[in-house]
């Protein structure tokens, strides 16, 4: 089984409603080093450069806030996560879900146009929005949507700014093969869903996406889901595992800024981390939406490293 190898930081937060997400790789390396047996020095590790530290202005765009920048920072990880990916298994904190739109095009232009890649998307949220449905504008909302080049007009909640169109497009062709999409609906794999609005359940619905909520864990039993992923994703040419943290319960914490009640408890979610580890085909696993301005005593960083122990156990 192999094991990742370097772990890479993808630090943007302002895909999100609230900022803080930056400080998630800073907030596990805390949390590590008060263990007996850190876990995180043993990695090389590789702080992507590619964001400045000003944010600018939101912009004029409601229903897509910095989405100028977005497209640009996302580029650039596409590009960097592209080489790392060519070389090596990167373990990944990223700040906030948007950062997937750069990671997923990277991923495909590492493994080529005509490859399969596959996503397993452990998230309370579908991310299944666009510009023109989106209720709050943030891009965190609107990452699966953008790496399948949907839109989602016929759903429509108001009409976008015309100015924002090039950079949704840019976004939605995100890479330097300005490849899109990057995955088709039939790609995706939910695991913990169960946030989402009238427009992205009609994409669920209508697209027949896997997806598997707290509800199915307890009726079908989570280790009957997750064979149903290994099984799903065995033949693919490459796998990318996205661990968004709102997906566990709020008792576990709520340092994340979306977090949602009814989520995996922590024996949970190490189960989904043993089991998915095991898929031979995995690329790059990602741990994402860490937020220690919303935290209480770092707990979200102390359970996140332990299932950082799980993916590296034997």
């Amino acid at each position: 089984m192999k094991k990742p190898e370097i772990l890479v930081s993808v630090p943007s937060d302002i895909g999100a409603q609230r900022l803080g997400t930056s400080l998630a790789l800073d907030a596990l390396l805390v949390a590590d080093a008060e263990r007996v047996q850190p876990i995180l020095k043993k990695f090389p590790k590789k702080i992507l450069t590619s964001y400045p530290e000003k944010r600018g202005e939101i912009g004029p765009y409601a229903q897509g806030k910095y989405a100028k920048l977005l497209s640009e920072l996302n580029n650039n990880t596409a590009k960097e996560i592209s080489a790392i990916v060519k070389n090596t298994y990167p373990l990944v904190i990223s700040g906030d879900h948007s950062n997937a739109i750069g990671i997923m095009a990277g991923l495909r232009e590492a493994i080529g146009a005509d490859k399969k890649l596959g996503v397993i998307w452990v998230d309370a949220h579908a991310d299944l929005h666009t510009p023109y449905t989106t209720p709050s504008g943030n891009l965190h909302g609107m990452t699966l949507s953008a790496s399948m080049g949907y839109d989602n007009i016929e759903l429509s909640r108001s009409t976008i700014d015309a100015g924002l169109k090039p950079f949704w497009e840019e976004l939605k062709h995100c890479g330097a093969s300005r490849l899109t999409p990057k995955i088709g609906p039939e790609d995706i794999f939910f695991i913990g869903l169960r946030d989402f609005e009238i427009q992205e359940y009609h994409l669920i619905r209508d697209y027949k996406l896997n997806h598997y909520s707290p509800y199915d864990v307890k009726a079908k039993g989570l280790s009957f889901i997750l064979d149903q992923a290994v099984s799903y994703f065995a033949n693919y040419d490459a796998v990318y595992v996205s661990f968004d943290v709102d997906v566990l319960d709020t008792s576990v914490s709520t340092g994340t800024g979306t977090p949602v009640y009814n989520g995996l408890l922590l024996p949970e979610a190490k189960q989904v981390v043993d089991v998915l580890k095991r898929l031979k085909n995995i690329r790059l696993w990602e741990f994402t939406e860490i937020n220690p301005l919303l935290d209480n005593n770092n707990s979200m960083s102390k359970a996140v490293i332990e299932l950082i122990d799980v993916l590296m156990e034997d």
